[in-house]
This record gives C-alpha cells, sequence and structure tokens, in this order.
C-alpha cells in the first residue's frame, strides 16, 4: 500500500469499519474522535491505532490480529479503488484512437523507406500542400516533425487524416515516380497492418 495517497480520515474510517464488528458505535466514535488527531498516514500510526483499541477495550485483546489484518486490508481495497478510478479518469481524458495509431504508423514507415533528402523533400511538401488545401481549415499539421522523429499532434478524424495520406501519395509520385509510390505506400500499409486491424488502416487508403 502506498502510504501517501492515503489520508487520516481514510484511515481512520477504515479502522472504524472493523472495529465495529467488536465494539457498539459510541465507543468507535471515541476511539476514532482521537485517531483524526494524527496529521500523517504512518506504519506507527497503525500499530499506535491498535494498542489504543486494545488497552481501553481489553476484551479485543484476543482479537488483536484480526483487528490489524483487517485495517491492512480494508485500507489496501480503499487505495486500489482509489487508484482504479484515477487511472479510469485518466484513460476516458485522452481517448485512444486506432486511427490516428495507424496514420503516425504509416507515416513513420514512409519515412524509414525514404533516403534522408526523399524524406525531407516529402514531408515539406506535404506540409505545405497540407497548409494550403482548404479541406484542413482550422487544423495545424506540422508534418515536418515526423524529420525529427516526433509524432505532431493530428485531428482524431479518418476522413482528414485519409486526405493527408492522398496528398502525400500525390507528394511522393513527384518524388520517385507512380510506380515506386504505389509500393511504398503498399508496404507502409502493411507495416500498419501488424498493429493495427485492417479495417482501420484501410480507412486511411
Amino acid at each position: 500500500m502506498n502510504m501517501d495517497t492515503q489520508s487520516v480520515d481514510q484511515t481512520v474510517s477504515a479502522m472504524a469499519e472493523v472495529l465495529a464488528k467488536y465494539l457498539n458505535p459510541e465507543e468507535v466514535r471515541l476511539l476514532t474522535r482521537q485517531w483524526q488527531q494524527y496529521s500523517t498516514v504512518s506504519v506507527k500510526m497503525m500499530q499506535q491505532c491498535v494498542l489504543d483499541a486494545t488497552r481501553r477495550y481489553p476484551e479485543l485483546q484476543d482479537h488483536k490480529s484480526d483487528i490489524r489484518k483487517g485495517f491492512w486490508d480494508t485500507m489496501q481495497a480503499d487505495n486500489q479503488q482509489t487508484a482504479d478510478s484515477r487511472s479510469k479518469e485518466i484513460s476516458e481524458k485522452i481517448p485512444a484512437s486506432e486511427v490516428v495509431g495507424a496514420f503516425y504508423t504509416v507515416m513513420e514507415s514512409l519515412s524509414k523507406q525514404l533516403t534522408a533528402s526523399e524524406s525531407r523533400s516529402l514531408f515539406q511538401a506535404v506540409h505545405q500542400a497540407v497548409s494550403q488545401e482548404r479541406t484542413f481549415k482550422g487544423h495545424v499539421i506540422h508534418m515536418g516533425q515526423f524529420l525529427e522523429g516526433n509524432r505532431p499532434p493530428v485531428p482524431d478524424d479518418e476522413y482528414l487524416l485519409n486526405n493527408v495520406i492522398q496528398l502525400v501519395y500525390v507528394c511522393l509520385c513527384d518524388i520517385v515516380g507512380p510506380v515506386e509510390a504505389d509500393d511504398i505506400l503498399f508496404r507502409a500499409a502493411e507495416t500498419a497492418k501488424q498493429s493495427y486491424p485492417k479495417s482501420v488502416v484501410e480507412k486511411l487508403f
């Protein structure tokens, strides 16, 4: 369990939950009020709380190990729930798009198949074509970033990404000729299909 992510309130609540099996509500309240004074959660705090409970209520002595284990189990369950919920929030904020991932893979595969000079000419030409194309108004796609091994932000829109691929094909034909351009794009598509569903990749072409 990560102590840093556990608050004193959460810990005291976990302890109250466990003690409710052994004590009446008023007795639990008396103990928890005392534990609220702690400023941070620590193993020492945990041990002290168990000691406080068994000193004040000697009948708990026989259940000492069960109470200690109950505290830890409850706190770990709460902690895991919090972590899961945070992880879910993050994944909901950043939806993973297979179309965008496939697009990046295609662009990177094209770059690997060309010489440095051809790659530079291609991405510069595509960048210029994208910035002039009316379809992309409102979207800034820095195609030149692929030359630096980066992945520029692109719209999560299969129609727009399909248009970028069409421009790439036109520019590629100018640089290496239509026959070679067909072969290079075919190989790039096949590379993308190794990581993404065939139907997703085909939407780009």
